[in-house]
Formats: C-alpha cells, structure tokens, sequence
C-alpha cells in the first residue's frame, strides 16, 4: 500500500473537494435550468393564435378623401356612406374563413366611428347618425367572427395632442367607453406612436437613436402607454393588445407591455434590404425576464391601406393570399388581411372572388 505523505494528502483532499464542488454545481446548474419554466403562450394569446385569420378594415374620412393619412379637418357632416352595410363585410370575412376582423375605429386624422361623448369629431354628428363600431360588433359576432379594434395614438385633430397628460387621459376615456360600450374585443392593434416617440417624428426607425441618450426617443411614455394596457387588461383581461411600434415592419418591439407583435407586409425593402420575419417569440423584457410574444403579418389588398377609386390596376392573386396565409402560419402567426370598404361603404365585389378562390386553396 502507498503511504501519501501528509503534504500529498492536503493536496489530494483540495483536488478532491474541487472536483466534487465542480460536479456538484453542475448538477445544480442542471437542476436549476430544468426547473426554471419555459417561456409558453398564455391561454388567451393560444386562443388568439388559434383564429389564424383574420380581416383589416380601414374606412372613416380617408375612404372618401381617397387619401391614407387625413389632417383631421374634413368636415364630419361629408362623412357619410350611402349604402353601407356592415353585414355584407362580415359576409365576405365569413365567405373568406376569416375567424376575427380589427376595424379603425380612429385613424390618425382623429376621426372616431362610434358616437364618443369626448370629442364632437365623429359619427354623431353627421347627418347619417349611425354608429359604425357598433354595427360592426354586431354584424360580425352574429356571423361567428370575433371582432376587434385599431385605435391611432396619433391624432391629427384634438387640440390637446401635444398636452401629453390631457391627451393620455382622453385615450383612455375613450379606449375605456369603448370596452364598456362593445363588449369584448378580441384585439386591441394601437398605431401612430411614432409621432411622438422618434425624433423625426417619421415612422423610419433608426437604431442609432437607441444607443444615443440623448437622441430624444420615446417608448410610449408620453402617452402613458403603460396605464393604457393595464387600463384594457383589467376591464379585458384576455383582450390582446399589440402595437405596431413605429417600427421598420419586421416585427420588432419597442413597447412593453404587449401582448403580440407586428409585421407590415411580406417581402418589405428597408435599406436596400428584404425584411425577414423573425419566428422566435420569445423576447427579453426591459426589466429582466423573458416574455413570449405571437405574431401578427399585417397586409393588403389594396396599393394604399385606405380604398382609393384611384388606385386599382393589379389586384393580389388568389394564389398570393393563400401564400401569405401560410407563410404567416409557417411563422407560427396569424395573417390579418386589410380590404378596405368603398366611399359606398361596401367591400367592393371585385376582391370576393379572389378570397374565395384562396379560402378554396386552403382548405386541401
């Protein structure tokens, strides 16, 4: 037998105790990371992921202007829609297989569809008098569709927007009549931020702002977008709420909270670039931890998101809907898929045949 003496033996014990430390924070390291839940959708974001497919419908001022960003001025006794019908868009959306519908119900010009009691610049004041929003709330959940709003945080008309805190308190007055008058919304898309938040006051993003102090960038603060989305979830707690973030259209996220992110357009050029999807939808928090974000591809069949009588000379092929449809899926999102109604106040006939053709594709 070999006697170690005792200098050997210290050494020995030190290696030993080592090397058991070592194995022993590997185990638990190992223990640790097995223990530790993954990041998963919540219930509500999984039902949400489970409509798949769903309808954009730009219309207010815009459609009649024929323009995509009105400057808030056009007089509301014009705003009017001699045959609209709200059931015959949930009728399309229906005949599509669409599963959900976001209609705008303020765009950037200011202009709300539904009778709000904060502001004289909406639909009760023309002569038409009805109440769009409501209507479409209607007409969409008796054909089975889930329906759901876009609000612009942007406002060209409230004479308080730059009064950041009066303004903030007029978004949630009517975000909050909204959720109190309608019922549940299925999703709540905001827009417009950027107005407010970027430097240029342009939608462009630049990440150069980011890493620059002093740049002057926003992350929805002076709209109190964080009291905005707790004001929705605790009247709506399964609503989900998601911003387009001013963002440069791949889906990136500049706001939390949220509940989802965005993608305008497949195939976007940015910087001489093709803007990918990006699939992971597992992102980082500002605050530390990681959140689990679904994605929705926002496109259109029109050359503009508003109608325009102007503006159609190529229509989207059938094949291309069903195309952007499964791209979207592939990315484990949903497709919301903009038509916007006619100054009628109808989706126009001419896009039915081409998304019942691609509903028909789908369904082999």
């Amino acid at each position: 037998m070999v006697r170690l003496n005792m200098s050997e033996q210290s050494t020995s014990r030190r290696v030993f105790l080592k090397a058991s430390a070592a194995a022993a924070g590997a185990v638990l390291a190992r223990d640790l990371a097995a223990a530790e839940p993954a990041v998963g959708p919540t219930a509500a974001q999984k039902a949400w992921m489970r409509l798949g497919y769903g309808m954009f419908i730009h219309f207010g001022p815009n459609t009649i202007l024929g323009v995509g960003w009105g400057d808030g001025k056009f007089p509301p006794a014009r705003v009017v829609f001699p045959k609209l019908s709200t059931r015959q868009w949930a009728e399309v959306a229906a005949e599509a297989g669409m599963k959900y519908a976001v209609l705008t119900t303020k765009h950037h010009d200011g202009f709300c569809l539904w009778p709000s009691k904060y502001t004289d610049y909406c639909i009760k004041n023309p002569p038409q008098h009805r109440d769009i929003v409501g209507e479409f709330v209607t007409d969409f959940r008796k054909a089975g569709i889930k329906p759901g709003f876009y609000y612009s945080t942007w406002d060209r008309h409230h004479p308080q927007y730059e009064n950041d805190a009066a303004y903030a308190q007029y978004m949630r007055d009517q975000v909050k009549e909204l959720l109190t008058t309608y019922g549940a919304a299925v999703e709540w898309c905001f827009d417009g931020s950027w107005d407010k938040d970027h430097p240029t006051r342009r939608w462009e993003f630049d990440p150069a702002w980011e890493k620059d102090p002093q740049s002057g960038l926003k992350h929805g603060e002076r709209y109190e977008w964080k009291a905005l989305y707790e004001l929705i979830h605790q009247l709506q707690p399964d609503s989900i709420v998601l911003h387009n973030s001013s963002s440069d259209r791949p889906g990136g996220i500049r706001y939390f909270p949220v509940d989802a992110r965005t993608a305008e357009h497949f195939d976007f050029v940015y910087h001489g670039k093709v803007v990918e999807l990006r699939r992971d939808p597992v992102f980082e928090k500002p605050g530390g931890g990681k959140v689990y974000l679904p994605l929705e591809c926002q496109a259109t069949l029109t050359p503009a998101w508003f109608w325009s009588k102007s503006d159609f000379l190529v229509h989207t092929s059938a094949a291309t809907i069903a195309d952007w449809y499964r791209r979207a899926r592939a990315a484990d999102g949903n497709l919301l898929l903009n038509l916007g109604p006619d100054a009628d106040g109808l989706v126009p006939e001419y896009h039915r045949p081409f998304l019942k053709a691609a509903a028909k594709e789908l369904s082999r």
